[in-house]
């Protein structure tokens, strides 16, 4: 293990110029924040990329969004009257009954 376990040169470099005057079991220590900070590193550079280029794209084509109409429904009677809006996905339940 060593500086073969960095993927990126600016760690390598760093972690070569540094353990040179670390004893060995801090160089060790340094490694592993080494290789934490890469991992932290790529993945915020990954996820920069993949929101810049949705960002462009939206901007090109723009998503449209779709609202489906509720349905609406009354049952009962007199003073007991219901009046209900469901989504249309929703199963229709039968009216309650009048206590």
């Amino acid at each position: 293990m060593g500086s073969d376990s960095l993927k990126l040169n600016q760690f390598r470099y760093l972690y070569r110029g540094l353990k040179l005057r670390l004893p060995d079991w801090a160089a060790f220590l340094l490694l592993g924040l080494l290789v934490w900070l890469e991992e932290k590193t790529i993945k915020a550079r990954i996820k920069n990329t993949v929101d810049d280029a949705l960002e462009e794209y939206e901007k090109i084509d723009p998503p449209t969004p779709v609202v489906v109409s509720p349905v609406y429904s009354e049952s009962g009677s007199d003073f007991f009257d219901e009046m209900r809006l469901t989504a249309p996905w929703v199963a229709q339940e039968d009216p309650s009954d009048p206590p």
